[in-house]
């Protein structure tokens, strides 16, 4: 009997233990069940939120750019297609080039904003074509512009291309900011290295380096080209007085910049010696324009109320098959300048025997 009552507890307890243990496990499920029901109906909301914004951009694809706009913001915004038609563009785009937007939407971007590069070397001739065959290269660049009024305006670009449902590019969707202070500093820190602060010229680097490109390109249109080197080798009076010795340096530039082409390019590669590049130029044009030189500074020379004048000397040299560097141009041109001192000193000794 006493057995009998054991069991029938222990099966009591077991029964009542495998009863709560049922219910916390049911409350623990309905409430996971709860919870996967709720986190899958935040699901489908949001699904059928971004299908509403999927449909309605498609709808008008442009009208999206706005949401990455602000009042303050200084970010120029456009959209141009493959036929360089201007598809979009911002409000601070149109303050900054001072166009309305029914000036530029639909327009050639090559017609208003935009300059047409016609060198092939430039970085910007056919940029929107570029940006398009090559959109991972172009992700970044930087393009000089035109206002309205015709003043420059430099602007760093990064760039997007958007494809249509067959992955056809249709546009380039791009975001601008305004450069120009930049680009002037650069130029003003290239202008201090490059430029000889006393003449204005190119300095001796400067001027090798142009000369350098002025070759290359001669060898590769089969052009030719020619060099000038000018010695002021005799000072009357002005050894003494270093102001006045800048002055005269000042005035024989002066009157050799008003006796060569602008394609020339005037370089100071020591302290009396000057190099003059002629492209497309052949040497007896060179001999030709050192003749004239000569006369114009002893022009220069005859009309000063003092008693000093400045004598120059000159060789020259063409480009030919065999130099190969710019560095066998100006040896070339510096063997005449010695040559003809040479000459000028025999010539004077015979005179005064």
């Amino acid at each position: 009997m006493q057995e009998s009552i054991q069991w029938y507890s222990m099966i009591s307890t077991l029964f009542f233990m495998t009863t709560v243990f049922f219910m916390l496990f049911s409350v623990l499920l309905i409430r996971r069940i709860g919870r996967l029901r709720y986190k899958a109906q935040l699901f489908r909301e949001q699904i059928a939120e971004k299908n509403k914004l999927l449909a309605k951009q498609k709808e008008n694809p442009l009208k999206w750019l706005k949401p990455y706009e602000s009042e303050s913001s200084k970010s120029i915004i456009i959209s141009v297609d493959k036929k360089h038609r201007i598809k979009y563009v911002n409000d601070y785009a149109e303050e900054l080039f001072g166009y309305s937007k029914e000036e530029l939407l639909n327009k050639d971007v090559f017609k208003t904003i935009c300059q047409e590069i016609e060198e092939d070397d430039s970085a910007q001739k056919n940029i929107i074509d570029r940006i398009f065959e090559h959109p991972k290269m172009y992700m970044e660049h930087e393009c000089e512009h035109l206002k309205k009024n015709n003043d420059p305006v430099w602007i760093w670009w990064t760039n997007r291309v958007v494809y249509d449902e067959t992955g056809k590019p249709i546009e380039i969707r791009s975001v601008g900011f305004d450069i120009t202070k930049r680009k002037q500093l650069e130029y003003q820190l290239r202008s201090l290295s490059a430029y000889d602060s006393l003449t204005g010229v190119y300095n001796r680097q400067a001027f090798l380096d142009l000369g350098v490109k002025e070759l290359k390109r001669a060898e590769r249109y089969n052009r030719q080209l020619s060099l000038l080197i000018m010695r002021l080798d005799f000072f009357h009076g002005i050894e003494s007085d270093k102001e006045f010795t800048d002055e005269i340096l000042k005035d024989i530039i002066d009157v050799c910049q008003k006796s060569i082409r602008e394609s020339d390019v005037i370089g100071r590669l020591n302290d009396i010696e000057f190099g003059i590049l002629l492209p497309e130029t052949p040497v007896e044009n060179a001999s030709f324009l050192a003749e004239q030189l000569k006369k114009k500074i002893q022009t220069r020379n005859m009309g000063q109320q003092c008693d000093f004048f400045v004598n120059a000397s000159f060789g020259y040299a063409e480009k030919s098959n065999k130099d190969s560097t710019i560095d066998c141009l100006v040896s070339k041109a510096f063997l005449s300048l010695d040559k003809s001192e040479k000459s000028k000193t025999t010539a004077r000794k015979h005179k005064g025997a």
